[in-house]
């Protein structure tokens, strides 16, 4: 990517244009008195791209500034972006875009939406509606838009961290930013890129899915295992009921079942269970056969003993003939006694034996009463001996619960379970042919050259971290913060004084730059804005002796050399590169301190009346 900007737009109320240049392939530096405005051109900065709450002064700044703006070059491309200036501590929604650079000489008019010119300029840092946050926390949510201002956490080392000895990003104490850096921090150095982002989502999703139907293929086969455990007992309930034919097996159960559900939700039962009657109508037979042999034969046993009563009432005609002489006898006597003697032998041999008749009775009432027994069996093997519904509700229960049980199997015309084995094949074949890089060893590997680059500058300025210049670069990915660790040991070491951490940050911020650049980076703008990395050593450079030297520390003066001879040769190295960097810097101190350096470049001194707003052009 490339990216600088050429310079900084003030339109005054007074109807005056301020305008401060700036060179590409170079570390600007604008040094001078405090109070002059240094530090609010990172504001305005900040303020024209897009911030939504901003740090410019009101005092001399705001109060006189109608519209900030900034003409920038971006990938080929010149543009001129304004802003009007805020009211108080609200920013103003009003903006002015020219895609030709052209700068008004007027304040501008607004002619564009915040929204269409993020979207616009979104788009040449390669981030649109596929760069997303990849997982979600308390501010940001999960799968929201990147934002074109997280990147810019890149490119700013303001002097509220730049001896800091815990942060290194600006705008940490502001929670939507302290989420997006560790989110949006792969993809702005290179570890991550977006199409393995979305590989990556997809793969997921796919992963997701598969899970899914593998969850539904093993819910499947349970439900299959315990729909064929309850079918007999479905099947033989509906049986008992009546409700599918006796004969039915086990292979027609289903069908039987879903045809009994169908015929039973559009109308009444016409089923009866034909076994059952069967059996009950031969039962009813068979016990009404016993009852009338057993009627017959208790009337054949009361015929016997009428019998045996009528041959005890004719006992006195034996005695008759034993007797007979002594009776007065008539002319019928003889055969009146003879007949009654006769019949009552005749009564003594019919009482006297048993029949044919007897036996055969007992027999033919015990052969039924063993046929009955083997129908009853017979009868309560069955589920139910025909089991009836006590009330419509009932039936219905019992359909629609064997209704839920068949819905399991789809396909009515087969009677077989859903079959998702080819879909379970097809996205593990997607899954395999999605080849997502793994991020895990891509960190490793990334932390290892950030800490080879910061080596580099570590050489460069031993001399200026003292007891630490032969320590080791130990970047932490997990805080994003960079701790020095002493040779051959393991532990990191608290470095202490503000001079240190204040090389630490630009080791830092350098290095993360010299990766992006080597990784083609397409979402971090190759430039850095920094304020006042002396503030360790003084806070004013007016201190002079007789001769109009800096009463300073001379291994102070040494150290701000060093750390500019670090900024000079980040730039050459660049340039070797063939990329193009560009520094900002705001300072206090002198220009002698850069000489012999090639790429540093005076941009102004604000001194003696000359300021971001000039005293001349006051209102």
């Amino acid at each position: 990517m490339k990216f600088y900007i050429e310079s900084l737009q003030l339109w005054l109320k007074t109807e005056h244009r301020r305008s401060v240049t700036f060179l590409p392939n170079k570390v600007n530096v604008i040094t001078g008195e405090s109070h002059t405005g240094k530090t609010a051109i990172l504001d305005i900065v900040d303020y024209c791209i897009f911030a939504s709450k901003h740090r410019i002064s009101e005092s001399i700044i705001n109060e006189n500034v109608a519209w900030y703006g900034l003409r920038i070059h971006v990938n080929e491309k010149i543009y001129t972006l304004s802003r009007r200036a805020p009211v108080g501590t609200t920013p103003s929604s009003d903006y002015h875009f020219s895609s030709t650079g052209e700068v008004p000489d007027s304040a501008p008019s607004p002619n564009i939406s915040e929204s269409v010119l993020k979207k616009l300029l979104s788009a040449d840092f390669g981030i649109d509606q596929d760069v997303k946050i990849p997982f979600g926390g308390r501010t940001l949510q999960a799968n929201s838009r990147v934002s074109l201002r997280y990147f810019l956490l890149f490119n700013t080392i303001s002097q509220d961290i730049i001896t800091h000895s815990d942060q290194f990003f600006d705008k940490q104490n502001q929670a939507r930013y302290q989420e997006a850096l560790p989110r949006i921090f792969d993809i702005a150095v290179g570890i991550d890129t977006v199409e393995n982002i979305l590989k990556r989502e997809k793969r997921a999703e796919l992963e997701r899915s598969l899970a899914r139907q593998q969850k539904l293929s093993v819910k499947t086969e349970e439900k299959r295992e315990q729909f064929n455990a309850q079918l007999a007992e479905t099947v033989a309930r509906a049986k008992g009921y009546g409700l599918v034919a006796e004969d039915t097996d086990v292979d027609a159960s289903v069908s039987a079942l879903r045809r009994m559900v169908t015929e039973r939700e559009s109308g009444p039962d016409l089923h009866v269970s034909a076994k059952h009657e069967e059996i009950s109508s031969q039962i009813y037979r068979v016990s009404r056969k016993i009852r009338g042999l057993r009627r017959f034969a208790l009337e054949y046993v009361n015929h016997k003993a009428t019998l045996k009563e009528t041959a005890d009432s004719l006992q006195p005609v034996e005695y008759l003939m034993r007797n007979s002489e002594e009776t007065v006898r008539t002319s019928v006597f003889d055969d009146i006694l003879r007949n009654l003697s006769q019949g009552l032998q005749e009564i003594k041999d019919a009482t006297a034996r048993k029949t044919p008749l007897d036996s055969n009775i007992s027999e033919i009432i015990k052969g039924l009463e063993s046929q009955r027994e083997k129908l009853e069996k017979d009868l309560q093997a069955l589920p139910a001996e025909m089991e009836s519904f006590e009330s419509d509700k009932d039936k219905y229960i019992f359909i629609g619960e064997t209704k839920a049980k068949l819905e399991l199997y789809s396909d009515p015309e087969s009677d077989k379970a859903p079959d998702n084995s080819e879909l379970i094949a097809s996205l593990e074949a997607q899954i395999d042919d999605l080849a997502v890089a793994p991020v895990e060893d891509r960190k490793e590997l990334f932390t290892r050259a950030l800490d080879e680059v910061i080596q580099d500058y570590i050489s460069l300025t031993k001399a200026a971290l003292g007891n630490y210049g032969d320590y080791r670069s130990a970047f932490n990915y997990s805080e994003k913060k960079l701790h020095l660790r002493k040779p051959k040991t393991a532990s990191t070491e608290n470095v202490g004084s503000s001079s240190n951490h204040m090389f630490l940050h630009l080791f830092l911020f350098l290095g993360l730059h010299e990766l992006i650049m080597r990784n083609d980076g397409i979402h971090v703008a190759p430039f850095l804005i920094i304020d006042q990395f002396s503030r360790p050593y003084w806070g004013e450079d007016d201190q002079k002796d007789e001769e109009g030297k800096e009463d300073v520390d001379e291994s102070d003066v040494a150290k701000v050399r060093l750390a500019l001879g670090l900024l000079d040769q980040f730039i050459s190295t660049a340039n070797e590169m063939g990329k193009e960097f560009q520094m900002i810097v705001f300072e206090h101190i002198n220009p002698r301190y850069w000489d012999g350096l090639k790429n540093v470049h005076l941009v102004e001194i604000f001194r003696d009346g000359n300021a971001l707003i000039p005293a001349s052009r006051l209102d």
